[in-house]
C-alpha cells in the first residue's frame, strides 16, 4: 500500500529520465507536452496543467492520502485503507457488528455516517510564489539559529494574513529543498461522512500476503461524502449540515481503460527525497535498511503478542500493525531490489560524473557546499541509528505534547513554535481525542520496555542523557522496571478521554507542580531537549542553505545534458502519466495488465485474507457481470497495472484518462520494482482498482442504486 506513514530515504534521479517518470507540478506539463502526447494524451494540455480547471480541481487531500469528487453533492471516491482509521473508530462506536466483516453501505442520505474526529478534506484554493517573502532579511542574520528564525516567521506572517477565516488552511511548502517556496491556501471541510466502504474481504483481500504484489484482486476503495453547512460554510459535524457543492467532479468511465490507454495520476503524494546525494543512498542501503526492517518486525511480534489474547486490543492496533507491516515488506524489497538491480554501483557511478562536473565547472562556493552539506548528512544519520529505539510510550509522547503546549501559551500567538498556535489547537484535540480508539496503557507499557531494553544497548555517552538518566539506563535492568511500572500504575488524567484534554487547560506553572510521572519525566528531559532543538534548528538552517546550492548545481548538470529535474514530492498536489500494460520482470514469466473476478474466486482458501463470501462466490461463478463485464478478458477486470511514477501519499490518487474521466484509483506498486523509489526502472509498474470493479460491487453487489443514479457514469 502506499501509505503515508513512518520515514523513509530516497536518492538522487539516475541520469537517464525516462518519459514516464516524475511526479509532475501541473504547471510543468506544457513543458514535457511532447511526452505526454507521445504517450497517448488527446486532450487540452493547458486545461489539464491549471490547478482550478477541471479535471484537477476535483482532486483533494485527506490528509496522507488523496481522493476526488466524483459528484456535485460532495461524493468522494479514495481507497479503502485510506479510510481504515476512520473506519477503525466508527466500526468501535458500533460493536453490535464487526464492520470490517460486513462492509458499511448508506442506503439513505440519512444513514451517511460520521467519521473519525479530525477526519478532514482538503481542497487546495490557491498557490502563490512566496520565495522571496520567506527569505527576506535571511542574507543579513548574525547566526543559523536567527536565520533559522527569520524564515520560520516570515512563514508564519504569510499563514496568518492568508488564513482570512476558520474555513481556511495555510501552509508555506519548500520546493527544491527551500530553493523556492509556495503559499498554498486551502478550503478545509470538516463533516466528513463514511458512505460505502465494501467487506474487507473484498476491501482488504489478499491481506499483507499480497501487499506490494501483482496479479493483484483488492477492491481497495471507499466512499466519502463532503458536508458543509446550509450556508456553504466548512462547520464540525451538525444534523443541520447539507452535501457539499464541488466545483468540479469526475464522471466516471463504465468504458474503463484497455492494454496500452493512456492513464494519468493526480494526487497528493508525501514525501520523496530523490534529489540527495551518493553517500546517503550508500549510508541507506548498507546500514539504514537492515536497522530499519529489524525495527519494524520487532514492531509487529511485539503488538501481535501484546494484543493476541484481547480482540479489543487487537483492534485498537491493527491499523499500527498493518503499518509496521506495510512498511517492513516494501523495506525488505528494497533490499532485495538494491541487490538485484546494482544500485550502488550505477549510482556511484552517476555520482562520479556530477563530481567531475563539479569540478570542472562548478565554482567553490558549490564545491564548498557539497563538503558541508556531506558532514552535515552524515551526522544525521549517525544519530538516526542511535536514536532508533529512543521513546516509544505513547503516554509519555502525549504529555510531552500537553507540556510543550503549556509552554507555548507563554508566548504571544505569533511567537509560538508552529505547531502550538492557536490555530493548531482543534488538531490537538482531536489527537488526544483519538488515543481512545488506538492505545491501551497495558500494550504501551510493553512496548516502552521493549524499547528501553534495546536503547540500553546503546553506548551510553550518544543516548540521550536526561531520558537515560531519569529511566535509570545505565543501572541494573530492574530498575528501570521499577521504574516504569510505577509511571504506569499511577492513575493519570491521560488515560481519561475529557480530562486529557482539559489538560490543555491547564498553564505551565499546574503542569510544573503536577505529582503525574509522566509530566516528572517531561520536566527532567525539557531543558535538554530544547536545546537539542536550538542545536537541530541552526543546523536544519546550515542544510538548507547549502542544500540549496546543491540542488542549483544538480539543475545545472542535467541542463549540460539536455534534461531537467523535478521536486521532490511534499504533500503538493503532482501529475504523472503512462500507459496501462503488463510487464515481464523474470524470464518468460509475463504479468498480464488485468486480472478478473474469477481469479477471486480461485484465490478463495475460506480463511482470511483469501476468504470470499459466499454471495461474491455465487455472484462470479454465474457470470453476474452486470453491464461490467470487459470483452478483452472475457469479465469485469479488479485491478490493473501501469507504468506511472507513485510513492507515499499517492494512495487514493485518481486514475484518470485523456478526456479528464474517473478509470480507476491507484493504490500500490509491485515489490519487484519498488526500487524504483530510489531508481525508477522502466519495469515499474503501479496497481489501479478498476473503476468497474467499484461499479460492479456497488451495482450488482450491494445492489445498490442511489449511489449509481448520483454518478455521472459515461462510455
Amino acid at each position: 500500500m502506499i501509505r503515508l506513514t513512518l520515514f523513509i530515504v530516497l536518492l538522487l534521479p539516475s541520469i537517464q529520465l525516462n518519459a514516464d517518470e516524475g511526479m509532475w507540478e501541473p504547471h510543468q506539463l506544457p513543458n514535457i507536452e511532447k511526452d505526454i502526447r507521445a504517450a497517448g494524451f488527446r486532450g487540452n494540455i493547458r486545461k489539464f496543467s491549471n490547478l482550478f480547471e477541471h479535471p484537477l480541481n476535483a482532486i483533494v487531500s485527506l490528509g496522507g492520502c488523496s481522493a476526488a469528487f466524483i459528484s456535485d453533492s460532495g461524493l468522494i471516491a479514495t481507497n479503502y485503507h485510506c479510510v481504515e482509521g476512520s473506519y477503525l473508530q466508527f466500526n468501535t462506536r458500533r460493536m453490535e457488528k464487526d464492520l470490517f466483516k460486513t462492509g458499511f453501505i448508506a442506503r439513505s442520505i440519512e444513514e451517511e455516517a460520521p467519521s473519525a474526529p479530525g477526519a478532514r478534506v482538503y481542497i487546495t484554493q490557491e498557490s502563490t510564489d512566496v520565495t522571496s517573502k520567506v527569505l527576506k532579511g535571511t542574507s543579513k542574520s548574525s547566526s543559523e539559529n536567527e536565520r533559522y528564525q527569520m524564515i520560520q516567521n516570515n512563514r508564519k506572517n504569510l499563514i496568518k494574513s492568508c488564513e482570512t477565516s476558520q474555513e481556511y488552511q495555510c501552509e508555506v511548502r519548500s520546493f527544491y529543498s527551500g530553493e523556492t517556496y509556495q503559499l498554498i491556501k486551502k478550503m478545509i471541510i470538516k463533516d466528513v461522512r463514511l458512505v460505502y466502504a465494501p467487506p474487507q474481504s473484498i476491501g482488504e483481500f489478499g491481506g499483507e500476503i499480497d501487499n506490494w504484489m501483482y496479479p493483484r484482486h483488492t477492491g481497495d476503495f471507499a466512499l466519502l461524502r463532503a458536508y458543509v453547512s446550509p450556508q456553504n460554510e466548512s462547520k464540525e459535524y451538525s444534523e443541520d449540515n447539507v452535501p457539499y457543492k464541488s466545483k468540479s467532479f469526475l464522471k466516471i468511465s463504465k468504458r474503463g481503460v484497455q492494454e496500452n490507454d493512456f492513464v494519468m495520476v493526480a494526487g497528493y503524494p508525501g514525501r520523496t527525497n530523490r534529489l540527495i546525494t551518493y553517500p546517503e543512498i550508500r549510508f541507506d542501503v548498507q546500514f539504514g535498511f537492515d536497522s530499519y526492517v529489524e525495527y519494524l518486525k520487532s514492531g509487529i511480534d511485539l503488538m501481535r503478542d501484546l494484543t493476541k489474547d484481547d480482540q479489543a486490543k487487537a483492534l485498537k492496533y491493527r491499523g499500527s500493525i498493518s503499518g509496521y507491516e506495510n512498511y517492513y515488506k516494501k523495506i525488505s524489497g528494497q533490499i532485495e531490489g538494491a541487490k538485484n538491480f546494482n544500485l550502488l554501483k550505477q549510482e556511484r557511478q552517476n555520482w562520479n560524473k556530477f563530481l567531475e562536473f563539479i569540478e570542472t565547472e562548478g565554482t567553490d562556493a558549490e564545491q564548498n557546499a557539497l563538503d558541508k552539506l556531506l558532514e552535515i548528512t552524515n551526522e544525521i544519520n549517525s544519530e538516526s541509528l542511535n536514536n532508533m529505539y529512543y521513546g516509544g510510550s505513547t503516554l509519555l509522547s502525549t504529555a510531552s505534547t500537553i507540556y510543550r503546549y503549556a509552554y507555548e501559551k507563554t508566548k504571544p500567538n505569533n511567537e509560538r513554535e508552529p505547531g502550538y498556535q492557536e490555530r493548531d489547537h482543534e488538531r490537538i484535540v482531536n489527537r488526544l481525542r483519538g488515543l481512545d480508539y488506538r492505545f491501551d496503557a497495558d500494550v504501551d507499557k510493553g512496548i516502552f520496555l521493549y524499547r528501553l531494553n534495546r536503547y540500553r544497548d546503546v553506548e551510553s555517552k550518544v543516548r540521550r542523557q536526561a531520558f537515560s538518566k531519569a529511566l535509570k539506563l545505565d543501572s541494573a535492568y530492574e530498575e528501570t522496571l521499577a521504574k516504569v511500572n510505577n509511571m504506569y500504575s499511577y492513575q493519570s488524567d491521560i488515560l481519561d478521554t475529557q480530562k486529557r484534554i482539559a489538560l490543555l487547560d491547564l498553564t505551565l506553572e499546574d503542569l510544573n507542580n503536577s505529582s503525574d510521572p509522566f509530566f516528572t519525566l517531561v520536566r527532567e528531559m525539557f531543558d535538554e531537549n530544547m536545546a537539542r532543538e536550538k542545536k537541530n534548528k541552526a543546523r536544519s538552517s546550515l542544510q538548507q542553505k547549502n542544500k540549496s546550492i546543491f540542488i542549483k548545481s544538480l539543475r545545472k548538470f542535467y541542463k549540460s545534458q539536455g534534461k531537467d529535474i523535478y521536486a521532490d514530492a511534499n504533500g503538493t498536489l503532482r501529475v504523472t502519466f503512462g500507459n496501462v500494460m503488463g510487464v515481464e520482470l523474470k524470464d518468460g514469466v509475463y504479468y498480464k495488465p488485468f486480472t478478473t473476478l474469477e481469479g477471486i474466486a480461485q484465490k478463495n482458501t475460506g480463511v482470511s485474507p483469501f476468504e470470499v463470501d459466499t454471495k461474491q462466490l455465487k455472484l462470479i461463478s454465474d457470470k453476474e457481470y452486470g453491464s461490467y463485464s470487459f470483452s478483452d478478458i472475457g469479465s469485469v477486470p479488479v485491478n490493473y497495472i501501469s507504468n506511472l511514477d507513485i510513492t507515499n501519499g499517492n494512495s487514493g490518487s485518481s486514475t484518470i484518462n485523456t478526456r479528464g474521466e474517473f478509470v480507476g484509483l491507484a493504490f500500490d506498486g509491485m515489490l519487484e520494482t519498488i526500487i524504483s523509489d530510489y531508481k525508477f526502472i522502466p519495469q515499474t509498474r503501479t496497481i489501479h482498482v478498476d473503476s468497474r470493479y467499484l461499479l460492479w460491487a456497488l451495482e450488482v453487489y450491494e445492489k445498490d442504486t442511489r449511489l449509481i443514479d448520483e454518478m455521472m457514469i459515461v462510455r
